[in-house]
């Protein structure tokens, strides 16, 4: 019996027929078939848990963007009401401005009387003040600069002078609303 060298040696030999490639062709397609059924054998589990991963990745990306479209729905809803409510509020805010417009703020004649002897008060007690004190007292007093407390002390010596009331009775230190208050108290005490 020869060797399978030698059997090799000698099938090398012989000529290529026709029907031997053939044969050969076939056997060859015959072994790469089942070559690859059995590759498709082997890669079965894997092609079942890859599908089963792909379902389940489906299921995720779906969960995921159901979730994104809640978020973006809710966003938008928020996104109407606040403008709803910008909306109302400006309304509002249009309304209470008309309002205001319509308001008369200006002083009663009593208002305004009663002011007008408050102020005269009021620049009769800085002149007063000042007469005994200096403007960096009146300042400290004031809570002030000394130079705003200067202008307030000249600026209540002008209007003492332009209301007809002179400096020497700004120095009264009992200023007229006081000495009312003072009068009225001895006749309350009496009854």
């Amino acid at each position: 019996m020869a060797s399978s060298s030698n059997a090799a040696s000698r099938r090398s030999l012989r000529p290529h027929t026709t029907p031997n490639v053939r044969e050969n062709l076939r056997r060859e397609r015959e072994r790469l078939l089942a070559r690859q059924a059995h590759l498709e054998e082997l890669a079965a589990p894997i092609n079942e848990v890859a599908g089963k991963l792909a379902k389940i990745d489906a299921l995720h990306d779906s969960k995921a963007s159901a979730a994104e479209r809640r978020i973006e729905q809710l966003m938008k809803n928020r996104d109407k009401r606040l403008e709803k409510i910008r909306a109302e509020f400006e309304e509002k805010i249009a309304a209470a401005r008309a309002e205001a417009d319509q308001i008369d703020d200006s002083l009663t004649p009593e208002e305004q009387e009663q002011e007008d002897a408050l102020l005269l008060d009021y620049a009769r007690a800085i002149v007063a003040f000042t007469n005994d004190a200096s403007v960096a007292e009146l300042a400290s007093v004031l809570g002030v600069s000394a130079r705003e407390a200067k202008t307030i002390a000249g600026q209540a010596k002008a209007d003492l002078e332009s209301t007809g009331v002179a400096a020497r009775e700004a120095a009264d230190p009992a200023p007229p609303v006081a000495a009312e208050q003072s009068a009225a108290e001895p006749a309350s005490i009496a009854s």
